[in-house]
């Protein structure tokens, strides 16, 4: 049976289903007594292990032709994600990098605790508890599901808080799979440096608290783009994209209520993407909450796969 330490990687699980036996291939989410979290194409599937009669670990899927990208490991693909989402306030302990931003969103505002803090893992938990404490931030670390620190982290005290998937896939393919998706055709699309006012109004989740720090977080990147869809004169559609070398990071994917279901996040998408393949990039990367099964389904319907997954640690109350 699989174990915590399984954690982050892929699996293999054969369970009992009402006709019989089916196998689940996908990345472990999380394991507990009565039942095993697995990402699965695009869903999060709770199995309750009296069902489950098999479960191993497999190795990474081998990328169909033309859908290869880059062999990153997950603390360089941490890195590269923390290039994406820079914060303003940032110090090393050894390979962690320790981030602050105010308090305005978790990934600029927590350790990134991959690779050897040159401590013990104790006293590196210490140290990032008063750097924090010296900015009147709570403390918290983010790191992939599969390193073994995590293990120590429990012992210490800081459970696990929500999951995230980091997901991948070559530009050209998805820019591919996008051109067959119908569209409505009077869209017009403005990638601009910095978000506008329409861009702004769309984003559902902006600091309102501190907006220009928020934007700051935004606009931080040396290259990055903002792009609006219009219909009309009425933004109905918004994204963000930065490049680093030639990996392209999208975020901040928002649609209008009123324009769900139209196809306007794969013509944002298309938009982002399109003017980061100008920029040099060729492979894309994109950070997707694990309890977000809308987001999961559209990514996984144009393609991206996941990575690896990784989780944020906090010392419990």
């Amino acid at each position: 049976m699989l174990t915590s330490q399984d954690l982050g990687q892929r699996v293999s699980v054969r369970r009992r289903v009402e006709d019989g036996l089916t196998d689940v291939l996908g990345h472990l989410l999380d394991v507990t007594d009565d039942h095993l979290d697995v990402l699965a194409r695009g869903e999060v599937l709770s199995l309750p292990t009296a069902d489950v009669t098999a479960a191993k670990v497999v190795p990474p899927a081998t990328p169909r032709r033309g859908w290869e990208v880059p062999s990153v490991t997950p603390d360089d693909m941490q890195r590269i994600c923390w290039a994406g989402w820079p914060a303003r306030d940032t110090e090393l302990l050894g390979d962690w990098a320790l981030r602050a931003h105010g308090g305005i969103t978790g990934r600029a505002n927590s350790a990134m605790a991959v690779g050897d803090p040159g401590l013990p893992v104790p006293d590196a938990l210490a140290a990032v508890e008063s750097w924090y404490a010296g900015r009147g931030l709570p403390p918290l670390l983010q790191l992939p599901l599969a390193d073994p620190a995590n293990l120590v982290m429990a012992d210490q005290g800081w459970p696990r808080l929500h999951v995230t998937v980091v997901q991948v896939a070559p530009i050209a393919a998805v820019l591919h799979g996008i051109d067959q998706v119908s569209v409505d055709d009077d869209l017009c699309t403005v990638v601009e440096p910095v978000p506008s006012t329409d861009w702004r109004s769309l984003m559902h989740d902006l600091d309102t608290g501190d907006p220009e720090s928020h934007v700051a977080i935004l606009t931080g990147p040396e290259r990055v783009g903002f792009a609006t869809l219009f219909r009309g004169d009425e933004p109905v559609g918004i994204g963000r994209v930065s490049v680093e070398g030639e990996w392209a990071g999208v975020t901040s994917v928002d649609v209008a209520p009123a324009a769900r279901r139209q196809g306007i996040g794969s013509a944002v998408m298309a938009a982002l993407l399109g003017w980061a393949e100008q920029q040099g990039a060729s492979s894309t990367y994109l950070q997707v909450r694990a309890a977000n099964p809308g987001a999961l389904k559209l990514y996984d319907a144009l393609g991206y796969v996941t990575h690896h997954p990784y989780g944020y640690r906090a010392p419990a109350a």
